[in-house]
């Protein structure tokens, strides 16, 4: 329970900051147990994020918070959708990377 809560108080901190960024608004922010992705975007602005996040270092939480948040732009993985991401995260292809290689390990936690 303890990291749920700490995952979304800084998932939503992060959240906060990019969406200001980018200048878009979000519906609602949800922490779930999810094991097939890290975060997603319905379309009407509900951010969905796994609360495994917490276990993963924080620029890497935050590239994710990126992510979402630019899908609330661009409902898709186009260069205009990665460019909303940069301007958030500039570093973001070392975050993904990252995830991608110890994504596995944090996927495990809590089985």
């Amino acid at each position: 329970r303890y990291l749920k809560k700490q995952a979304r108080a800084d998932i939503t901190r992060a959240v906060n900051r990019h969406a200001a960024s980018l200048g878009v608004a979000y519906k609602g922010i949800s922490v779930k147990d999810t094991r097939s992705r890290w975060g997603s975007c319905t379309a009407d602005g509900q951010l969905s994020f796994s609360w495994r996040l917490v276990m993963a270092p924080p620029a890497v939480l935050d590239y994710v918070a990126a992510h979402e948040c630019a899908h609330l732009l661009e409902m898709n993985h186009s260069p205009r959708f990665w460019a909303h991401v940069a301007t958030c995260c500039n570093d973001w292809k070392h975050q993904r990377a990252w995830l991608r290689e110890h994504g596995a390990g944090l996927q495990a936690a809590g089985i």
